[in-house]
């Protein structure tokens, strides 16, 4: 044995090109592993502070089961009123069933021509459900667009969730806005500063 470390072969198995991957490899799960536990740490001690603002985000209570809870739109009395409340629901139901069977066509069905859509689409759809939407108001603004404020919850695999958020269920409140192309109501992009999202 000691003839063998005099030959150097324990040398050779701990050349830099073998040790340095290993270590590496080891020392990003370990970084992998403490990011899920501090945003974890993080979204607790939010929640502590201000209390458990999801149900406010959504709108609803919130399912008891950690689902997302059902897919169904639901406008509120104030979004019920509006002449165009009906088209408005129509659209985000469609958004709402095709994200939730992953199917891009009928998404991008539901957009603007010129939307970017998420190239995460397919993985994301995956393990993905969207339910629990409610559409709070209809706001006209200027260009004949409409401003929906709506709040929905999702759950997904943690991996695709957004990555300062890595959980399984988040809570949202978003302002959509709805355009009317060749008498069809279509989403736009999001615009920045228009979501809202919490772990809930």
């Amino acid at each position: 044995m000691l003839g063998r470390f005099r030959d150097g072969a324990l040398a050779d198995r701990l050349r830099p090109g073998i040790v340095l991957p290993v270590v590496l490899a080891l020392a990003l799960v370990l970084l992998v592993v403490a990011g899920a536990l501090l945003g974890a740490r993080a979204a607790a001690v939010g929640r502590a502070a201000v209390g458990d603002t999801g149900p406010s985000l959504v709108g609803a209570e919130l399912p008891d089961d950690g689902s997302a809870g059902p897919p169904t739109v639901v406008l509120s009395p104030a979004a019920a009123v509006h002449p165009e409340s009906a088209a408005v629901r129509d659209v985000l139901q469609r958004w709402t069933d095709a994200r939730n069977a992953g199917d891009l066509n009928a998404y991008r069905a539901t957009l603007v021509p010129d939307a970017r859509v998420d190239p995460a689409f397919a993985d994301t759809a995956r393990t993905q459900r969207v339910g629990s939407v409610v559409v709070r108001r209809i706001d006209p603004v200027a260009g004949g667009e409409l401003v929906v404020p709506l709040g929905f919850v999702t759950t997904q695999d943690p991996a695709v969730a957004p990555p300062d958020v890595r959980v399984p269920r988040l809570c949202w409140q978003v302002s959509a806005v709805v355009q009317t192309q060749g008498g069809q109501p279509r989403l736009l992009e999001p615009r920045p500063g228009s979501q809202l999202r919490t772990p809930c």
